[in-house]
């Protein structure tokens, strides 16, 4: 193959995008707040590793969901990353002979998908996240819930909500109905297909009852009038635990005064074989994508040795950074075009600049005078120190103002009054 003649595309594979220095400082910043609030409430962050053992995602992703790579040295299959969860179960579990429970951990980074590009669905998620593990009360799920809440007002994102449901609501309801129909129920209800399920349901033979229960699931959503609906639907144990279990939630919920951003949805049974509790969605009005979910998963740790419950969650902030409106980039304090020969008086202003604590750039393109103006307008900066032979000039580009001298030592002085 004659190397020479290859075109490498110019464009990153469909799904994945590059972040320019805008977007790239917008996630910083965002996931930052994001990740401090966190530690308000004691979850500290870990870092995993962007590859793992392929067993690890299949916990919680599909086998064609990943992208698979054999280990050179094993043959042994791996994947990248596509959730964080799995690998902070992993971790749990290695703990669990050395350290105290309850683990409250934070993480940050991207997770990869293998969707189909035809499907429009991003292939690389950039997540923030949070896990609790040990715990295994209602008020630790709603705990998660109340600082998601809390991450979104600091973030001043005011219209949003947070549905709350329970997979063993559900579970429970058609725990006594045979398996291969139970399948065919969870689709029209995962559709929300109340037409498709009520077609299916004339088909099967089940009490009137139950039918009649069933065909109210994909509608049983909304405010504090559906529990009370959910309770005369209930007829077992494990649907009334789970009623029991939203009700405790939601009640710490309006511990915290933020009941107005909470819906209640029983017939949200997302993730099914993956939740053993309390799930929730965060939604904006008019987006059909979620800025985060989680929910109670009491089997995953299991999986790699003890068990242990635990509950987390994950903010998209690919979605999220498009509704952070009270964001405006840093603005770079100076760039410093320089026209003489002398760099080492230029080398010398620019250290006493950043040592006090500016944002300095030097500027080594053969530009003029307009073009620089053109960078710095395009790159948001204010103030340029241009040095030529006759004077220092420091001038912002936004307002006019100027301060001329004769040397950049005189500029030195003058910036010292300033800072001082």
């Amino acid at each position: 193959m004659n190397r020479k003649n290859i075109i490498i595309p110019s464009q990153p594979p469909s799904g994945t995008r590059d972040f320019l220095p805008g977007e790239a400082e917008l996630i910083d910043r965002v996931s930052g707040i994001l990740l401090e609030e966190f530690s308000k409430w004691g979850y500290k962050r870990v870092i995993t590793p962007s590859i793992d053992f392929l067993n690890v995602f299949l916990l919680s992703s599909e086998a064609a969901e990943l992208f698979k790579v054999a280990d050179i040295s094993t043959g042994e299959l791996l994947s990248f990353r596509s959730d964080f969860t799995p690998q902070i179960g992993r971790t749990s579990s290695v703990l669990r002979n050395t350290s105290v429970l309850p683990y409250k951990f934070s993480y940050c980074g991207p997770v990869l998908r293998n969707f189909d590009p035809v499907l429009g669905k991003p292939r690389e998620i950039w997540q923030v996240g949070a896990e609790l593990i040990g715990p295994e009360s209602p008020e630790s799920d709603a705990e998660l819930i109340i600082m998601g809440i809390e991450s979104l007002k600091r973030l001043n994102i005011k219209d949003f909500s947070v549905d709350i449901g329970n997979v063993e609501f559900f579970r429970g309801i058609v725990s006594d109905i045979d398996e291969s129909v139970r399948k065919k129920i969870e689709e029209f209800i995962l559709r929300k297909d109340s037409s498709g399920l009520n077609g299916f349901l004339a088909g099967v033979s089940l009490p009137s009852d139950k039918k009649e229960v069933i065909s109210e699931l994909p509608f049983i959503f909304g405010e504090k009038s559906v529990i009370k609906k959910a309770w005369k639907m209930a007829s077992n144990a494990a649907a009334k635990n789970a009623i029991e279990t939203l009700e405790r939630v939601v009640s710490y919920i309006k511990s915290y005064k933020l009941e107005e951003y909470i819906t209640i949805d029983l017939g949200e049974i997302r993730g099914l074989n993956y939740y053993t509790g309390t799930i929730f969605e965060c939604f904006i009005p008019h987006v059909g994508y979620e800025i985060f979910g989680g929910g109670r998963y009491n089997n995953l740790i299991g999986m790699f040795g003890e068990n242990c419950a635990g509950a987390g969650f994950a903010i998209n902030l690919d979605i999220l950074g498009r509704y952070v409106d009270s964001y405006a980039p840093k603005k770079k304090d100076f760039l410093v075009f320089n026209k003489t020969s002398d760099k080492k008086s230029e080398a010398k202003l620019v250290m006493f600049l950043r040592k006090a604590g500016y944002c300095v750039e030097s500027n080594f393109m053969d530009y003029g005078y307009l073009e620089v103006i053109q960078y710095m307008q395009e790159n948001n900066m204010e103030n340029i120190i241009y040095i030529n032979e006759d004077a220092v000039l420091l001038k912002n580009i936004n307002t006019n103002k100027e301060e001329k001298f004769k040397t950049v030592s005189d500029m030195q002085k003058y910036m010292k009054t300033v800072k001082n």
